[in-house]
């Protein structure tokens, strides 16, 4: 199973992509919204994780808009890592259709479960 990460830090990118792969993911990692969606015009990975630092003139809820936009990727797991979760980003994840929001740092297993709970949808199917 692949998983996209998008995230300008180079830290957290790093430490999603030993998350992700210790789980049984294979990785591609970007730190660009854009590029990320030229990457999506011809990959369909099993899950998407967008950090709020994403380069580029796309924040991480406009591109997950966008993704979910895409029929191809509309049931595509996405996961966005946020600072704060206020009730502003909590009602824009909403509405960009985000399956889990999740607040930096990432404590407690929650984004390991998912993923985990990723990988176990996607078997049965």
């Amino acid at each position: 199973m692949e998983a996209l990460v998008v995230s300008a830090n180079t830290t957290m990118r790093a430490y999603l992509e030993v998350t992700l792969e210790a789980e049984g993911f294979q990785t591609t990692s970007l730190a660009d919204g854009v590029q990320a969606l030229r990457y999506l015009k011809e990959h369909t990975p099993s899950l998407i994780v967008l950090d709020e630092e994403v380069k580029g003139e796309l924040n991480a809820l406009d591109l997950a808009w966008r993704i979910k936009r895409v029929r191809r990727l509309k049931d595509v797991p996405v996961v966005v890592l946020v600072s704060t979760a206020d009730q502003r980003t909590q009602v824009a994840a909403r509405m960009a259709r985000v399956d889990k929001l999740l607040v930096k740092p990432l404590v407690g297993g929650e984004f390991r479960a998912f993923a985990r709970r990723t990988i176990e949808m996607k078997t049965r199917h």
